[in-house]
């Protein structure tokens, strides 16, 4: 079946849909593509693709602001635990 079929199969099935609790987890499903869950941090919590490349773009900013510490200040950090 090709994607066009696909489509209208999906469309047919969600106009007999009775319960609006489908419908709404339908929703949340199709807007939940658009932004998956690409990972989990520590805590376990959800990151979104969105959330990474916020990350990503923030740890380039402060490395380009000097903001880092290099191998040897950790080594010398370390020490100290």
């Amino acid at each position: 079946m090709d994607i066009q079929a696909e489509k209208l199969l999906l469309i047919e099935k969600l106009l007999r849909i009775g319960d609006a609790k489908i419908l709404e987890q339908v929703r949340k499903l199709l807007e939940q593509s658009k932004n998956p869950v690409v990972g989990y941090d520590v805590q376990g919590n959800a990151i979104t693709h969105q959330d990474f490349i916020n990350k990503v773009e923030e740890a380039e900013t402060q490395y380009q602001a000097g903001n880092y510490k290099t191998i040897d200040e950790l080594d010398k950090q370390s020490e100290t635990w």
